[in-house]
């Protein structure tokens, strides 16, 4: 396999514009909870400038790496350690949130560090489009049974995922499965064995909702009902519902939104697109967000069937899922077709734990969209060639 010295730069620059766009609307969105503030001094532009500073001095940079990494030595390595240490890098950094995790907004998935709090669950994310994929093609055979699928890859989902659960964080976790679910489905799982370790999960979910109890199970009824929930649960969801149906067709205008002075709860974080449709209308929300996302995902699905192999197939495929998942569960919760799950927008909202996720599985399909064939005409010959008798 070799490597063009450019990777795919459409998508490239999609990504920049989703990140510009995303500090502009972070701006717009967090002015009036960083002028009433005391964290931030009374500045304006806290939020936005923190985003810069995630973005410019830690975010590009991962994705580079990423992008420039030699991929392949994770399928190619001649022994198990890439795999053994993978994994444990994975696990361990999650296990640390268990031992030393900080409440915040009801998870306990926040690791405190001396540059901020982290949310490590972000990063698995990134750890599992690359050694689930590996794993998955140095042995193959693995797929065809359900025990075999239990002997190896349904860990990959079940201890991040367990573990994710136990921080009370169900949101990263239903995504996480999902996008695990799809992956293994595209590498040739078949549905009722992906199905089964999916069941479990959700079961585990379904039991910790009803032992956590409070908020979880409020947030149920006020999704069946935000209107008689209003002054409890319903808060948040009845102001985003009211702040994208203000916004109409055309919008408010950029920086005019009401909702978000002291209405609708963290706006620049997870509520994000709620101030978005308000402030740019239905039609502008449209072009400058939604379609941004449909030609991310249309070029990432694009690079996973153009891939030389099936692991860089797998790996972009991954990357392409994680992200689309994401976003469409933020998207589902800004309209009130899902329950409150706490998942940020993709290289939108707030964070710098997600933007430089968000940002490293781009540079992921911007990697394998670099690679081609050594001798892209004998691989076509030998396809099209007879078989012999």
């Amino acid at each position: 396999m070799r490597r063009v010295t450019a990777f795919d730069m459409p998508l490239f620059l999609c990504i920049l514009i989703l990140v510009g766009l995303g500090i502009a609307f972070i701006y717009s969105a967090s002015y009036p909870k960083a002028l009433a503030s005391t964290d931030t001094g009374g500045d304006s532009f806290y939020y936005a400038g923190k985003q810069i500073l995630f973005a410019v001095a830690v975010g590009l940079p991962a994705l580079l790496l990423c992008a420039f990494f030699p991929l392949e030595c994770y399928y190619r390595h001649p022994s198990w350690k890439g795999f053994f240490w993978g994994t444990v890098a994975v696990i361990g950094l999650l296990m640390v949130l268990v031992l030393f995790m900080e409440d915040k907004h009801g998870n306990r998935s926040w690791l405190p560090t001396p540059l901020g709090p982290i949310q490590p669950s972000e990063f698995a994310k990134v750890g599992i489009v690359i050694l689930l994929p590996a794993f998955l093609c140095r042995c193959p055979w693995l797929l065809k049974s359900l025990r075999g699928l239990f002997a190896g890859p349904a860990w990959f989902l079940l201890i991040p995922v367990g573990l994710i659960i136990a921080q009370k964080d169900l949101g990263t976790a239903f995504v996480v499965t999902l996008s695990t679910a799809i992956v293994l489905l595209i590498a040739g799982v078949k549905f009722r064995y992906v199905g089964i370790p999916a069941a479990v999960l959700g079961i585990l979910a379904v039991l910790m909702v009803i032992k956590l109890g409070g908020t979880r199970i409020d947030r149920i009824g006020a999704w069946l009902d935000p209107e008689n929930t209003r002054n409890s649960a319903g808060y948040q969801v009845l102001h985003s519902l009211i702040a994208i149906g203000s916004g109409g067709p055309l919008g408010r205008g950029f920086c005019q939104s009401l909702q978000k002075w002291s209405y609708v709860p963290g706006p620049q974080n997870d509520s994000i697109l709620a101030i978005i449709a308000e402030e740019m209308g239905l039609f502008l929300t449209v072009l400058v967000i939604f379609l941004p996302f449909v030609f991310l995902v249309f070029r990432g699905f694009s690079i996973a069937h153009r891939a030389p192999d099936e692991f860089g197939a797998l790996v972009a495929a991954g990357a392409t899922v994680m992200l689309a998942t994401q976003a469409l569960v933020n998207m589902a919760v800004a309209m009130n077709c899902i329950p409150t799950t706490g998942i940020t927008l993709p290289f939108i909202s707030s964070g710098g734990s997600s933007l430089i996720a968000s940002l490293m599985l781009a540079g992921l399909l911007l990697n394998v969209s670099a690679m081609r064939p050594l001798n892209p005409r004998a691989k076509e010959s030998s396809q099209t060639q007879p078989a012999a008798g």
